[in-house]
């Protein structure tokens, strides 16, 4: 057993290409194996173990015996995965804060549908006639009803009729409006 380990160390620390497919040939389902132990997607661990490979064939590490070239892949591959897995971590992490904290696509959606809500309600507010729009807009602007009255020069009961036919007409135009905003949130 020692003459074998003997020449496939020195096979494998020159580089021979034959000694290195037929370890990998022999090895690679057994290192698949172990990486699995970490790692549960089969692509990523044969990607691991591949890494791996060219790793130790670029490297061309000297090592007393085939046991202790085991012992290299085994560590390396170990290493690996539990890289992998911090990096999922991270990633997790990443995706979870993006899309519970901080997702602009949600807020860009929700911009748009406030601005066309808005531009449909200011459309229907400029169709009303002059002086129940002067007042609803005035009214959209936080001023009192007080406030309205004397800015317009007109009684606060002539304030309250405007605002209550400017709502009714709005109500009525509105209402499917209404309904899609309901059926969308």
């Amino acid at each position: 057993m020692s003459k074998p380990d003997n020449r496939t160390k020195i096979l494998l620390a020159n580089g021979d290409k034959i000694i290195l497919k037929d370890f990998f040939y022999t090895n690679y389902p057994v290192f698949i194996s172990y990486a699995a132990l970490f790692v549960s997607d089969t692509n990523q661990c044969q990607d691991i173990v591949q890494d791996i490979f060219i790793k130790f064939w670029r490297n061309n590490n000297t090592f007393h015996n085939i046991f202790s070239v085991k012992a290299f892949f085994y560590k390396s591959i170990r290493n690996s995965c539990l890289d992998c897995i911090k990096h999922e971590k991270v990633k997790e992490k990443y995706i979870d804060y993006y899309v519970n904290q901080n997702n602009p696509a949600q807020y860009s959606w929700e911009e748009v549908i406030e601005k066309e809500a808005y531009s449909i309600v200011y459309q229907e507010i400029n169709k009303l006639p002059e002086k129940q729009k002067e007042v609803l807009l005035l009214a959209l602007k936080e001023r009192t009803n007080k406030e309205i009255a004397k800015e317009l020069g007109i009684t606060i009961s002539t304030v309250k009729t405007h605002k209550a036919r400017a709502y009714k007409v709005l109500r009525k135009k509105l209402n499917g409006l209404i309904l899609f905003f309901l059926f969308i949130f």
